[in-house]
């Protein structure tokens, strides 16, 4: 008698549980616009050659574009690798400093989704059925590549006139300053949250993944902008920053795993 109540209690507990197939395996391309947070300077600087650099909602607009392959653990939780080509640019700010800087940023990550942490009854709750593809990963990247900031030519040093140089745009503003034109192997904490919707193949397993994402990396250098100079004249205080708000499409194949929920 107590094997078969034991019998029946598993067979119970095994029925309070939905089970779907996945793909293993996913491969996808995405772009979007970047923003540049680095030293430039628009306010509150104790020099302004520039006075009226202002920044507006393009200021420090540019463009992404990359590739990523990802193994799914479940269908909710993967990791995998990323590979994007980036162009940030800005200013002019109150120093008449601008850059553009181009570089390729590899990352490994892990992506989690809300649907990893919700059992099956989501389903009958619109809300949270569709929050289980909010998404957040975590990686770790590496930066390499350029910017078209040039050394600072003394042959045009307006100093002397109690001013900087502003005569290059695109050039440091005196010799201490300690940026550089090139730079590789930057290491950068790339952080994402993001959204995706799923299209379904004839079997109901999700085959195509439409994302909406925002990445903030944090790049463990100050050389990306070209300009690495005394905080305490031109409010050079962190290391440089960007971010990305892009759109992706993955598809989805291979070898297929079984989730319970």
């Amino acid at each position: 008698m107590k094997k078969i109540l034991t019998i029946i209690l598993l067979l119970s507990s095994f029925s309070g549980f939905s089970q779907s197939s996945f793909y293993r395996f996913g491969f996808g391309v995405q772009g979007g616009v970047t923003t540049a947070y680095t030293g430039l300077s628009y306010e509150g600087a104790p020099v302004q050659s520039n006075p009226n650099a202002e920044k507006s909602l393009g200021t420090n607009k540019s463009i992404f574009y990359g590739v990523s392959a990802d193994y799914y653990i479940t269908p909710f939780l993967s990791a995998g690798l990323e590979y994007n080509m980036v162009e940030l640019k800005d200013g002019p700010d109150q120093y008449k400093r601008q850059f553009v800087s181009n570089f390729s940023n590899i990352e490994i990550r892990g992506n989690v989704a809300a649907g990893q942490f919700l059992d099956n009854n989501y389903a009958f709750n619109p809300f949270i059925y569709a929050l289980r593809n909010l998404n957040l990963s975590l990686g770790l990247g590496i930066i390499s590549g350029k910017n078209n900031v040039l050394p600072y030519d003394p042959s045009l040093d307006n100093r002397a006139n109690g001013g900087l140089n502003t005569q290059l745009p695109f050039s440091r503003q005196h010799p201490n300053d300690i940026g550089k034109s090139e730079f590789s192997t930057v290491f950068n904490i790339p952080t994402t949250i993001g959204y995706r919707l799923n299209l379904y193949n004839a079997y109901d397993e999700a085959f195509i993944q439409l994302g909406i994402n925002y990445k903030m990396v944090f790049t463990f250098s100050d050389d990306i902008d070209g300009y690495n100079d005394n905080p305490a004249v031109f409010q050079n205080n962190s290391k440089d920053v960007y971010t990305s708000l892009g759109i992706s499409i993955k598809y989805l194949f291979g070898s297929k795993g079984i989730f319970y929920k």
